[in-house]
C-alpha cells in the first residue's frame, strides 16, 4: 500500500487508501490543492473528495469497485486537457498518469494509459518509430485516442484511433477487458473514436506503429491584407494534397491590440519526403497574395514533433502551462464561401481591435488522405467526409471570462450557415445542444448500445457522456 498523502483518510478513503499499490490525496493536504487542479483555470474551483492515483490495472479495478459500493461517483484523468473540465468532479477523480510504461516489440507498441505524448514520441523515437498523435505535448495519450486524434502525420498514417490494435478496459462491473478485432469487438470499435470517460477506465493500448526518419517542413506567412486569398487558396490545396502532407492554416489576434494593428495569418505542414519535393507542391500558396515569408526545411522526426509542441528541449515540453481558455469546432464538408471568409476576418479583427479581450486563434487542420479513406462506420469515429476542421480558442488571463467567453460565442454562431453541424469530440463543447450529432452522427445509436452492454447503469457520467439509452 502506498497510502494517503499528508492526512490519514477515514471510513470509506481509508479503506480505498488501504486496498491500492497507488495513494489517495485528500483535503487539506498540501497536495491536494495542486494535485485537483486541471489545465485550465476555469475550473479551478472544483473540489473532488478525493484524487486517487492509480498505478495498476489492479488499482483501476479496485477504484470501481469501491466507488460502486459506496455510491460515489468517479472520473478518469489523464492529461487534465479536457475542454468541458470532465475530467474532474466532485466525487473522486481517478488519475492514472502513473501508468505511462511504453514498451516496443516489433511492429507494435504497449503504451499505459497515462503517458503524455511528448514521452510517448521520444520513447518511441529512440525506437526508430512513431505513431500519428497529436502536437501538444502534455496531451494524454487515453483522451487523445479515445476522441479521435488528428495530428501532422495523419493524412499519411491515419488518426491515433486507426491505429489502436487493442484496448485495455477496466468497465463498470469492476473487470479487466482486453479488447480487439477478436474480442470485445463491439467495446474496441466504440473506443476508437467513441470519446474519453463513457465506457470505463482504460489502462493501456497497444498500438501499430510506423517507421520514420527525416521530414520536410513547410511555413508561409501572408499580410493580414491578404488574408482571404490566403484561405481560398489554402482550402483549394491542403485537403486534396497528397496523402504524405498534413498542412494547417493558423489565425491569430497579436499581443499589440487596437486600432491600427492586424492578427496575422500564416501555413505550416509537414511532409513524408524530400524538401526539394515539397517547394513545388506548395506553389499554390507560395503564388497566393504576396507571402511575407516561404521556407522549406528538413527537420529529424523528432525535432518536427519540438517544432510543432513549440518547446526545446524534451524537459521543457514536460512543464504544463496552465491558462483560462475556451475551445470551440467545426467540420468543414464543403469549401468556405466568400460570406464565410469574411465572417472569419470580420470576427477576428473585432478581437485585434479590442483592448479587453485576450488572444482569439483560428487554427484549420486538413482531413483527406488516410483519415477520409476510412468508412464512417468502421470505427466510432464518423467524421470521415471532411474537407478540414475549424477550431475557434479564446485564451485570456485576469477577470475577463465573459468578454472572451461572449466572443467565441458570437463568432461561432455567425459561421452556423456555412459549416457542417458536425464538431470535433476532442474539443468537447458544453455549449453544443446537438452534441450528441454534432460528435457522433450516424454512429450514435450503437455507441448507445454498447454503452447500454457495459455500463447499464451509467456509472461513467457526465454533461456530455454517451447514454445508455437515446
Amino acid at each position: 500500500m502506498a497510502g494517503f498523502a499528508q492526512r490519514r483518510p477515514s471510513g470509506p478513503f481509508r479503506e480505498l487508501a488501504r486496498e491500492l499499490d497507488g495513494s489517495v490525496v485528500l483535503p487539506p493536504s498540501s497536495a491536494y490543492a495542486q494535485d485537483k487542479l486541471l489545465v485550465n483555470t476555469r475550473f479551478d474551483a472544483s473540489h473532488p473528495r478525493a484524487i486517487a492515483y492509480c498505478e495498476t490495472a489492479e488499482d483501476v479495478q479496485k477504484t470501481i469497485r469501491w466507488a460502486r459500493k459506496h455510491g460515489i461517483h468517479i472520473v478518469p484523468r489523464c492529461g487534465g486537457h479536457s475542454y468541458g473540465g470532465y475530467s474532474t468532479t466532485s466525487g473522486v477523480v481517478v488519475d492514472v498518469t502513473r501508468m505511462k510504461r511504453v514498451r516496443v516489440r516489433g511492429a507494435a507498441a504497449t503504451i499505459g494509459a497515462g503517458a503524455r505524448l511528448i514521452d510517448v514520441y521520444a520513447q518511441l523515437l529512440a525506437h526508430g518509430v512513431t505513431i500519428p498523435a497529436g502536437s501538444c505535448p502534455s496531451v494524454g495519450i487515453s483522451g487523445l485516442t479515445l476522441g479521435g486524434g488528428a495530428s501532422y502525420a495523419g493524412r499519411k498514417l491515419g488518426l491515433t484511433c486507426d491505429n489502436v490494435r487493442s484496448v485495455s478496459i477496466v468497465t463498470a462491473d469492476g473487470r479487466l477487458r482486453q479488447c480487439s478485432a477478436g474480442e470485445h469487438s463491439d467495446l474496441y470499435w466504440a473506443c476508437r473514436g467513441g470519446g474519453g470517460g463513457n465506457f470505463g477506465i482504460v489502462t493501456g493500448f497497444r498500438f501499430r506503429t510506423h517507421t520514420v526518419g527525416n521530414v520536410a517542413y513547410y511555413r508561409v506567412v501572408w499580410p493580414w491584407a491578404d488574408a482571404a486569398e490566403a484561405i481560398r487558396a489554402w482550402q483549394a490545396f491542403a485537403p486534396h494534397a497528397p496523402d504524405e502532407l498534413f498542412a494547417t492554416l493558423f489565425m491569430s489576434t497579436t499581443a499589440t491590440k487596437g486600432p491600427g494593428t492586424t492578427p496575422v495569418i500564416s501555413s505550416g505542414g509537414q511532409f513524408f519526403g524530400t524538401q526539394s519535393d515539397l517547394e513545388g507542391l506548395i506553389f499554390p500558396l507560395v503564388s497566393a497574395g504576396r507571402p511575407t515569408d516561404a521556407r522549406v526545411g528538413t527537420l529529424s522526426y523528432m525535432d518536427a514533433v519540438l517544432r510543432w509542441a513549440g518547446c526545446h528541449p524534451v524537459s521543457q515540453c514536460r512543464t504544463v502551462r496552465r491558462l483560462a481558455y475556451k475551445g470551440k469546432s467545426d467540420y468543414v464538408n464543403a469549401p468556405l464561401s466568400n460570406a464565410a471568409i469574411a465572417t472569419l476576418l470580420t470576427g477576428l479583427e473585432a478581437n485585434q481591435r479590442s483592448t479587453a479581450l485576450g488572444k482569439g486563434e483560428l487554427l484549420f487542420d486538413s482531413y483527406g488522405g488516410a483519415i477520409n479513406r476510412v468508412p464512417a462506420a468502421a470505427t466510432a469515429f464518423v467524421h470521415r467526409n471532411a474537407l478540414f476542421s475549424i477550431q475557434y480558442f479564446s485564451s485570456w488571463s485576469g477577470s475577463g471570462a465573459a468578454a472572451n467567453l461572449a466572443w467565441i460565442r458570437s463568432l461561432y454562431a455567425a459561421m452556423r450557415p456555412f459549416v457542417s453541424g458536425f464538431a470535433y469530440q476532442n474539443y468537447i463543447d458544453p455549449d453544443l445542444r446537438s452534441w450528441k450529432h454534432a460528435y457522433y452522427g450516424s454512429n450514435l445509436r450503437r455507441l448507445a448500445a454498447v454503452k447500454r452492454k457495459y455500463d447499464p447503469r451509467n456509472a461513467f457520467r457526465f454533461a456530455q457522456s454517451i447514454p445508455p439509452r437515446i
